[in-house]
């Protein structure tokens, strides 16, 4: 996320961080651009009264978790209907600037352990961003929360996240069942960048961590091992060496608001947000410097204090991103996924990455290459507009959900064929009973029609 670009924006989130809900005057519902009409069907009532909303996630019985940047989660039923469960974290909820429930993922044995993750800033200055695990109760709306935190300096696995400013992060996806989170470099604008913590990797801010599910962490990630890296004790203060923070997977960013691993190579999709110049999408693996402070997008700062990523220890060049944009068309990315599930073939020729940006509110997708390690071309196309897109996840029913603060909803675009190999994977074929569960997780009357065609 991101506030500084525009002081208008600014306003509105600020207004919905102090827990007043103010329609902004640009705000809409969401609108597919004409050459989606007819190929996605665009459902802007799936969730809606939700101020704040940051996340989405899924539990195997129809429910869906819709948290809010003031601390409250919004259960969507089956059916439609919704409940409210209060602030259940304990600590002190801060909700200033870019902080407060910024993220929600669902555990991979989620049917079986109804568990979730959530990223909350409830800590100290220097301790301000936690990951928590709770349990959503199996008949009623109401979760039970493992006061250890998953990631906090308490844990004991690596330094607290700090969080003083802005630039928080908050994206989290679990993959081969290990929890990446992306974290901001805490803000300290400047042009050029002054900030050093992406760089500095005794730290967890301006990177992409993995742990286990239980915090501990993988025996594989590249700094574990290492006695001694590139670190700093402060954004602006002296580069020095130190031991490393062994979460850290990859680094050198600003503010990785919300990443994606693609099952199909394991590549992180980052959307990271940039300074006053340039926003970008950066496609790559684990121990890479991702450029910041040194690079933004597609412009190159140079040296910050004698230091550049092959000068840095351990010795990487920087990764260019994959795709980047000046701010004319937009300010604040927001990292989103390749859909890829019942009807999705018929909608984009090919793999196509679908993102965001929260402050010019388009949605859009880049064509894939035939490898998935980039993007041919790097040519956007207009899938819609939004309300301040802040998250895309993919649903069990195969839809794309966008979470959007602007509005405080959730919308749904499903393709409008439900036809293809991919409608075939998970349903028994000539199941009723698997057609009328896919029908009660998509929620609505309308659903049946896919029952029909599974049952046909």
């Amino acid at each position: 996320m991101r506030f500084n670009a525009n002081p208008m924006r600014l306003l509105a989130w600020l207004a919905i961080a102090a827990g007043v809900w103010i329609a902004a005057a640009t705000a809409a519902r969401a609108q597919l651009a004409p050459g989606f009409v007819d190929k996605l069907t665009l459902d802007t009532g799936f969730v809606t009264g939700a101020p704040g909303a940051t996340d989405i996630a899924f539990s195997a019985d129809g429910r869906a978790l819709v948290t809010r940047k003031t601390g409250e989660i919004v259960v969507r039923h089956p059916d439609g209907t919704t409940a409210l469960i209060a602030y259940p974290f304990g600590g002190t909820l801060d909700t200033t600037s870019e902080k407060g429930l910024l993220g929600v993922v669902a555990d991979p044995d989620v049917a079986q352990n109804r568990a979730f993750y959530f990223y909350v800033s409830n800590g100290p200055t220097a301790d301000k961003h936690r990951v928590y695990r709770a349990v959503l109760a199996e008949s009623s709306d109401s979760l039970t929360v493992d006061p250890v935190p998953v990631i906090a300096a308490s844990r004991g696995f690596g330094p607290g996240l700090e969080g003083p400013a802005n630039h928080d992060g908050g994206g989290m996806v679990i993959h081969d069942g290990q929890l990446y989170v992306g974290v901001g470099d805490t803000g300290a604008n400047a042009t050029p960048p002054t900030n050093k913590y992406g760089s500095c990797l005794n730290k967890g801010n301006g990177k992409i961590l993995r742990v286990n599910l239980d915090g501990t962490v993988p025996s594989d990630n590249p700094l574990v091992g290492l006695a001694s890296v590139t670190a700093c004790a402060s954004v602006t203060g002296a580069w020095t060496t130190a031991a490393p923070d062994p979460r850290v997977y990859a680094w050198g960013f600003r503010n990785p608001w919300r990443l994606w691993v693609d099952p199909q190579t394991g590549l992180l999709f980052i959307g990271d947000v940039g300074e006053v110049t340039q926003e970008e999408i950066s496609i790559g693996g684990p121990d890479q410097h991702y450029g910041y402070p040194f690079e933004e997008g597609a412009q190159i700062w140079g040296p910050v204090q004698g230091m550049n990523c092959s000068s840095m220890t351990p010795s990487r060049p920087c990764t260019p991103p994959a795709f980047s944009y000046v701010h004319s068309p937009g300010f604040a990315v927001t990292g989103g996924l390749i859909p890829e599930a019942c009807g999705w073939s018929n909608v984009f020729p090919g793999a196509h990455y679908v993102y965001g940006d929260s402050g010019a509110d388009f949605i859009r997708a880049l064509p894939m290459n035939g490898a998935r390690t980039g993007f041919a071309p790097a040519v956007p196309i207009e899938v819609a507009t939004g309300s301040a897109p802040v998250s895309f996840r993919m649903g069990p029913d195969g839809s794309l959900y966008v979470v959007q603060i602007g509005l405080g909803a959730v919308h749904r675009f499903t393709p409008v064929d439900q036809i293809g190999s991919a409608c075939a994977r998970g349903v028994p074929s000539g199941s009723a009973g698997s057609a009328l569960v896919l029908a009660a997780l998509l929620g609505l009357a309308g659903a049946l029609v896919v029952a029909r065609r599974v049952l046909t």
